[in-house]
């Protein structure tokens, strides 16, 4: 089987579509369909098949090649790194994925110190509302805010911090009568839209006029003097357009928890990035 071929079927798997594998694999869409073809006759089997909506997906067969495929994947990187030395080296690509108020106001500020530090490592921060997945091979380290419930026995995950939340409105102004600013609807399931939705709604208070579907929203629209809102002591205590409330005391807390593939955990680079991420949270 040409292993060069099988790497257009993971990259497939994981993008979701011919265009999304041609954009990863800095190719077009026809390079990808002529692979995934050829490959097909290689072994004799289908692996592709279009379903009743019309979009193409894995047959069982190209589930079971996907599985081996993403085996012998693992395989070849390990055994890469142990001839090369790259494991025993802070050298190579790491990337990062999380929601973007974590990149933009946790990693962002501390990345050029992390690069003096380990010059060797490039680091390709993802700023993602969905839960990327590290069992496809989507990225290599995820951050999440709150438990994981993916990952599997090939993906390590480990609390690294707890935060603690407050109400804060703008700088300088008397929040007092000030609505609160609560989340887009999509994003209610959050733990701090929760609690203001439980806390809140019997007071009778004034509620903004605007809902932003982001934590960083939320901040900016703080920041504006929109409203007020509850948000994490870690993310809003550096910003000086920022005042801390005295009134509500939320107690709300919400982990931030670390993820990572098992079979990478020991490689030189991924233990800097990891280390240099829960010092950032600590």
């Amino acid at each position: 089987m040409n292993w060069e071929n099988l790497k257009y079927l993971l990259a497939f798997y994981r993008a979701g579509s011919l265009s999304s594998a041609a954009d990863r694999l800095g190719v077009d869409a026809t390079t990808v369909s002529r692979r995934l073809t050829a490959l097909q006759k290689e072994i004799g089997t289908q692996l592709l098949e279009r379903s009743a909506s019309g979009s193409l997906e894995l047959t069982s067969a190209g589930q079971r090649a996907v599985t081996y495929g993403e085996t012998l994947e693992t395989s070849l990187n390990v055994l890469t790194s142990e001839l090369t030395g790259a494991g025993l080296a802070e050298e190579g690509m790491v990337r990062i994925s999380s929601v973007p108020v974590v990149n933009t106001r946790i990693l962002m500020p501390q990345v050029s110190g992390f690069c003096r530090r380990h010059p060797g490592i490039e680091l390709h921060l993802a700023s993602e509302i969905r839960n990327v997945s590290l069992t496809r091979r989507e990225t290599d380290m995820a951050i999440r805010l709150g438990r994981p419930r993916d990952g599997g026995q090939n993906v390590t995950a480990r609390r690294i911090a707890v935060l603690e939340h407050a109400a804060y409105g703008p700088a300088g102004v008397s929040a007092g009568d000030l609505p609160w600013i609560t989340y887009h609807e999509n994003m209610s399931f959050l733990p701090q839209a929760r609690w203001m939705a439980d806390h809140l709604k019997g007071e009778g208070a004034a509620i903004a006029r605007i809902r932003p579907s982001d934590l960083e929203g939320v901040i900016e629209a703080v920041a504006a003097g929109i409203g007020r809102s509850i948000i994490p002591k870690r993310l809003a205590g550096t910003d000086h357009r920022l005042q801390v409330l005295d009134e509500p005391k939320p107690d709300l807390q919400r982990e931030v928890w670390l993820m990572q593939h098992a079979d990478q955990a020991g490689l030189a680079r991924m233990l800097a990035v990891s280390r240099w991420i829960e010092e950032l949270f600590s």
